[in-house]
């Protein structure tokens, strides 16, 4: 799982010094608390925190130099800032593969980080500058643009930590997630590859999907890519006659210029020895924006999975 900074939460500067320095604390003992049940140390931030405003007259590089901060929180400042990546910035959209076909709105402002964790199944952490931000979940709306260009939205939560208050309750819900997972230690592709027989009946690998597996899911990307797979498996075993996308609530179809144009690129070959386009996909994240291919097959109760790995070419991302 992956922590997000909820950007709505960050309204700087603060009030006063002292406010500034008591969301600081919050914030910093928050997330090491979260690390700590994720095992994950590393962070998506909204901006490069290493230098603004905390409070008037009163910017981040003081405060790191106050003689009356805590020591312990000037550590995890700097061992946080070192593990962040700037989710608000051109590179990590290209790395991402982000296509802006979805929005995540709380109330009526638009969030970034809200829709990482929702897409990512990450959890939220945010700055007290307000008691709202004290909610154990963010609701929101999430639209997305659907292929036919219609508008489709949906009312979702994403889990959201932010003081010591919520710790206890978002422990409570990593451990129904990991259930939810039939979690094992996965830190490969050949790991999953190793297990597929067993949790992932349901699903049969292309060549090329085994092939990107190996080649292509490391460390970073080897629990988000279980994740999906199960998602994928829990589909197959619950599909009726035809495929229904509400099962499984994140897969889109690749667009119909982009078939056009790149179906050799989004052919795979069955185990059957035949081609099959596939368009169906989820997204992954990890080093890289990746997404996995599938093509289901209602009737049998069964997911070719094509594809694993960078995202393929489209009309909009080559």
């Amino acid at each position: 799982m992956q922590m997000i900074v909820n950007e709505l939460s960050a309204r700087f500067p603060a009030e006063s010094i002292e406010d500034g320095k008591q969301m600081m604390d919050s914030f910093l003992r928050t997330c090491f608390q979260v690390k700590g049940i994720i095992q994950n140390d590393s962070i998506l931030m909204d901006q490069d925190y290493n230098s603004f405003e905390l409070a008037p007259g009163y910017r981040i590089e003081q405060w790191r130099n106050d003689p009356g901060v805590d020591i312990e929180d000037k550590r995890r400042f700097r061992f946080l800032v070192n593990k962040s990546v700037v989710y608000n910035s051109g590179e990590f959209e290209q790395e991402q593969g982000w296509d802006f076909r979805t929005e995540f709105l709380h109330g009526q402002r638009s969030s970034r980080g809200c829709l990482l964790a929702y897409e990512m199944d990450g959890v939220a952490v945010s700055f007290l500058s307000s008691p709202h931000w004290r909610i154990e979940e963010i609701e929101g709306i999430y639209t997305e643009l659907t292929d036919d260009g219609s508008m489709k939205e949906s009312s979702v939560k994403i889990p959201n930590v932010s003081y010591d208050g919520n710790v206890d309750s978002f422990r409570g819900y990593y451990e129904e997630k990991r259930k939810a997972w039939r979690y094992t230690q996965i830190v490969s592709g050949q790991d999953i590859l190793n297990l597929a027989p067993k949790v992932f009946p349901n699903l049969i690998f292309c060549e090329n999907a085994v092939d990107g597996c190996r080649r292509s899911v490391g460390v970073s990307e080897a629990g988000q890519v279980y994740k999906r797979l199960l998602e994928l498996q829990h589909a197959a075993e619950n599909m009726g006659d035809t495929f229904d996308k509400s099962v499984l609530a994140k897969a889109t179809p690749e667009s119909g210029a982009t078939l056009e144009r790149f179906s050799e690129e989004h052919s795979f070959r069955l185990p059957d020895g035949s081609v099959q386009r596939f368009s169906w996909h989820v997204r992954f994240t990890g080093g890289y924006g990746g997404r996995i291919f599938f093509y289901p097959i209602p009737e049998e109760k069964l997911i070719y999975i094509g594809h694993v790995g960078h995202k393929l070419p489209t009309v909009k991302y080559h």
